[in-house]
C-alpha cells in the first residue's frame, strides 16, 4: 500500500486496528527519512514517532532494513503507476519514452522520501525479492519501449540503461542542488525536458 502524506494518528483508546501499526511505522519512517536520510534513524525512533512501544514494530518487521524494504516496494509501485499514466497520454514511442523520463523526474521531486529509500538505503535486494521485482517492473517500461525503437537487442539495452542513467542522474543532481551549477534553478522540471529529448534524438551505432 502506497502511503499518503498525512499525519500519523493513533486510534481511540491507544489501540490500532489490524494493519494500522504497520502503516503508522512506515509513515513515521518516511518522516524521519526526510529529516535524517534512510540510514540516519533507528527503528526505535520510528516507534516513538508513531506512538507505539519499541517492541510493537517487530510484529511486522524483522528489523529496520525490512521496514525500509517495504517502503521501497511502496515507492516502486507508486513510481510505476505514475510512469504508466504519463506514457498512456501519448501515442508515439519516443514521446512515450520522453514522458516516462519526465514522470521519473517529477516522482523524485514530489516524493523525495520514497526516492531516498528506493535508491539510497543500501538495501540488499537479494534478500527482498518484492523490492527487486517492483523495481524491475519500473525499468521494464523503458526497456520495452527501447526495443520498439532500436534495431537490435544490444542497442535497445544500451538505450534503456543510458536513458535510466540520464534521468536518474538529473533527478539526483536536482535533489542535492548540484545541477544549479550548470542550469539555472527552476520551480518546475520542464526545463529538463530538452535534455531528455536531446538524448532520445541521438541514434545509437554499432560502429566504433
Amino acid at each position: 500500500m502506497v502511503l499518503r502524506k498525512e499525519a500519523i494518528k493513533k486510534k481511540t483508546g491507544g489501540a490500532y486496528r489490524h494493519g494500522d501499526l504497520k502503516t503508522a511505522m512506515k509513515r513515521a519512517a518516511l518522516r524521519l527519512v526526510q529529516e535524517k536520510g534512510p540510514r540516519g534513524f533507528s527503528i526505535n525512533e520510528a516507534s516513538r514517532l508513531a506512538g507505539v512501544t519499541v517492541a510493537a514494530p517487530y510484529r511486522h518487521f524483522a528489523d529496520k532494513e525490512s521496514l525500509l524494504a517495504e517502503i521501497a516496494v511502496d515507492g516502486n509501485v507508486l513510481l510505476l503507476q505514475q510512469v504508466n499514466e504519463a506514457v498512456s497520454r501519448v501515442s508515439e514511442v519516443k514521446q512515450k519514452m520522453l514522458e516516462s523520463g519526465m514522470a521519473y523526474l517529477r516522482f523524485s521531486a514530489n516524493h523525495p522520501d520514497y526516492f531516498k529509500v528506493m535508491f539510497g538505503a543500501g538495501l540488499d535486494r537479494s534478500k527482498y525479492p518484492e523490492a527487486e521485482r517492483t523495481l524491475r517492473s519500473c525499468f521494464d517500461v523503458i526497456w520495452e519501449l527501447s526495443h520498439l525503437i532500436e534495431s537490435t537487442p544490444e542497442l535497445a539495452a544500451q538505450r534503456a540503461v543510458s536513458g535510466w542513467a540520464l534521468v536518474h542522474g538529473l533527478a539526483t543532481l536536482t535533489a542535492d542542488g548540484s545541477l544549479a551549477t550548470a542550469i539555472k534553478p527552476q520551480t518546475h522540471l520542464e526545463h529538463l525536458r530538452p535534455l531528455v529529448q536531446r538524448f532520445l534524438d541521438q541514434p545509437y551505432s554499432t560502429t566504433t
